[in-house]
C-alpha cells in the first residue's frame, strides 16, 4: 500500500466518521426506546386465517413447522394451513401432508423464488373459493408461539393491516456460529422493530412471521422476487403510505447455522442486493416523504444506508487497546470495501487488492458476509488478531 494510497484511505475513513457516527447515534436511539407497546386488547371474534409455509426441499424440517402452526391457539375450522411446495426435488410435499397441511405443488423452474411461489399461492387461494380474513406466512424452517394468531388478531382489530412478529433464535447455545447469529438477531430482529414500533416509524418485514388481512393483500399484491423481497415489499408498502406493526408478544424461532460457512451463506442471501436496494428506493422514499411530511418515509429510505453492524463496530476499533492495529485494519477494510462497492462487476478486487495486505500483518479472515448478487464479490469481511487461537490454517 504506497503511501499517496494509504492517505486517501485515512482520509475516507475520516470522513466516513460522520455517517458511522450518526449511525451509531440512530442504533442507540431504537435501543433506548426498545419497549414493549402495551398489547390491544383481544379481537372480539376469531377471522379466518390461511397460513402459507413456503419450501423449497424442506422435506426434513417442514412437519415440525407444520405441526407448530397447526398447534397454535386457534379453532381448527377457522384455520388453513397450506405447504407450498416451490420447485422441490425432494419429499417435502408428503412429509407436509402427512403432519396435516393442505399442499400446493408449484413446477415452475424459470420463475424460482419465495416471492414468485407467495403471490403464485396467494392467487391460488383466491380462486378456491371464498378467501380468508387475513394470510399469514412463516417459514418452513420456523416454529410459531402458540398465541401468535391471537396477538395478530388483536392488532388486526385494532386498524393494523400488515403485523410481523418478533424473530428470535431457537438454538443460541448450539455452537459459537449460531450464538454469534443470536447476538446479531437481538439487535437486527428484535431491539430495532421493537425501537422502531415504539416510536411510531414501520418495524421492517422480517421474511417470517408476517401477517396480512385480504384486504390489505388485495391493495398491495406480493409483486416483490428479488433476493430480499421481503425488505423490497416493506418498502413499497412504506412508499404507499402503508406502516407495518410489531406484535411484540408473539414470536417465530428459527435454528441457526452451526457452522461459520453455514452461517455466512445465509448471511449472503440476507444481505445480497442491499445496494441495488439503496439506489432504486433511498430516493423515492426521500422526496415522498419530503412531500408529504412524513418521518416514517424519511425513516425507511434512511435506514438502507446504515452501514453493517461488524462495519460500525470496526468504527470503534482505534479506542481498543490494539489501537495501532484497528485503525490500520479499518483503512485496509474501508479501501478494500469501496473497491469493491464502487466496482462491483470486478470479481477479482476484492481480496487482490494492496490494501487487503495491511490486515495480513495483524489479522486473519474469519469469514465474510453480504456478496454481490451478481458475482458473489464479499461486501464486508469479518477478522480476527492472528495471536487469538482462531485463525484458519
Amino acid at each position: 500500500m504506497t503511501d499517496r494510497s494509504r492517505r486517501v484511505a485515512a482520509g475516507l475513513l475520516a470522513a466516513a466518521q460522520v455517517p458511522a457516527a450518526a449511525s451509531l447515534a440512530y442504533l442507540l436511539t431504537l435501543l433506548a426506546a426498545a419497549r414493549r407497546r402495551p398489547p390491544p386488547p383481544p379481537a372480539p371474534g376469531t377471522p379466518r386465517v390461511t397460513v402459507l409455509i413456503p419450501a423449497h426441499d424442506e422435506g426434513a424440517g417442514v412437519r415440525a413447522t407444520v405441526a407448530s402452526v397447526r398447534a397454535l391457539d386457534w379453532p381448527a375450522e377457522r384455520l388453513d394451513v397450506v405447504v407450498i411446495a416451490d420447485n422441490c426435488t425432494d419429499d417435502t410435499a408428503a412429509q407436509a401432508a402427512a403432519a396435516g397441511a393442505r399442499v400446493l405443488e408449484r413446477d415452475a423452474p424459470d420463475a424460482r423464488g419465495k416471492g414468485r411461489a407467495l403471490a403464485w399461492a396467494v392467487e391460488r387461494v383466491a380462486a378456491g373459493g371464498p378467501p380468508p380474513d387475513a394470510v399469514v406466512v412463516v417459514d418452513a424452517d420456523c416454529t410459531v408461539e402458540p398465541g401468535l394468531l391471537r396477538a395478530f388478531a388483536a392488532h388486526w382489530a385494532a386498524g393494523a393491516e400488515a403485523v410481523q412478529a418478533r424473530y428470535l433464535v431457537a438454538n443460541p447455545a448450539a455452537a459459537p456460529a449460531a450464538a454469534a447469529r443470536a447476538a446479531a438477531f437481538a439487535l437486527a430482529a428484535d431491539v430495532r422493530p421493537l425501537g422502531k414500533d415504539r416510536l411510531g416509524l414501520s418495524c421492517g418485514l422480517l421474511g417470517t412471521g408476517m401477517g396480512f388481512t385480504w384486504a390489505h393483500l388485495q391493495r398491495h399484491p406480493w409483486s416483490s422476487f428479488g433476493l430480499t423481497e421481503d425488505v423490497e415489499r416493506h418498502l413499497a408498502l412504506v412508499l404507499a403510505g402503508e406502516r407495518v406493526v410489531l406484535a411484540s408478544e408473539t414470536a417465530v424461532h428459527s435454528a441457526m447455522p452451526e457452522s461459520l460457512d453455514g452461517a455466512t451463506s445465509q448471511q449472503s442471501r440476507w444481505e445480497a442486493g442491499k445496494l441495488t436496494l439503496v439506489r432504486r428506493w433511498t430516493p423515492r422514499l426521500l422526496a415522498a416523504g419530503a412531500r408529504e411530511r412524513d418521518p416514517v418515509r424519511v425513516h425507511a429510505g434512511l435506514e438502507l444506508v446504515v452501514p453493517p453492524q461488524s462495519l460500525l463496530a470496526l468504527s470503534a476499533a482505534p479506542t481498543t487497546a490494539h489501537a495501532d492495529q484497528g485503525r490500520r485494519a479499518s483503512v485496509a477494510i474501508l479501501s478494500s470495501v469501496w473497491d469493491s462497492w464502487s466496482e462491483p462487476n470486478d470479481s477479482r478486487k476484492f481480496g487482490s487488492t494492496k490494501s487487503i495486505r495491511v490486515l495480513h500483518r495483524d489479522f486473519c479472515r474469519a469469514g465474510s458476509f453480504g456478496r454481490h448478487p451478481s458475482d458473489g464479490v464479499p461486501l464486508y469481511e469479518l477478522w480476527v488478531r492472528k495471536d487469538s487461537g482462531r485463525c484458519r490454517t
